[in-house]
């Protein structure tokens, strides 16, 4: 399991011309599953990701977790994260867990952050979407479990 996450002041998802959700302080999560990866292997992401010190706290940059601040999370699926880009000019996704079994892992993945926060939203699996967010620091910071 693959993740990208930016620390944001704020970040929205359009689907079809149309705002599907939308965060102001927090974090951006960018996930991609591998075809390895079982359900134990969300719940590794989401509690490392909920509690890795990235965000300003009382002792300043990097001194606070999700755990420790009420801000909000916004977790988009992004296969593409995946990609082999090595060798050739085209990009080669044979890391990618198949679609269902991908979906059924990225909904596990939610429903493990909404269990440790209620300030979660997300984007919609599968969808054409244009995400947008202003990068904050800028911060980002790549997880691989």
């Amino acid at each position: 399991m693959l993740a990208t996450v930016q620390r944001v002041s704020k970040a929205e998802v359009v689907i079809n011309d149309r705002k599907y959700s939308s965060i102001k302080d927090g974090i951006l999560i960018f996930v991609c599953i591998e075809e390895k990866d079982v359900s134990e292997t969300t719940k590794e992401m989401a509690h490392k990701i909920f509690n890795f010190k990235m965000l300003d706290g009382p002792n300043g940059i990097t001194s606070a977790s999700l755990k420790d601040l009420e801000e909000e999370i916004l977790i988009i699926s992004q296969f593409t994260l995946a990609a082999i880009t090595n060798k050739g000019n085209k990009p080669s996704f044979h890391k990618a867990a198949k679609p269902d079994d991908a979906k059924l892992l990225y909904d596990k993945f939610i429903a493990e952050f909404k269990e440790l926060s209620n300030k979660v939203s997300e984007g919609k699996f599968g969808a054409f979407m244009e995400v947008s967010m202003v990068n904050k620091g800028p911060v980002t910071f790549n997880f691989n479990i």
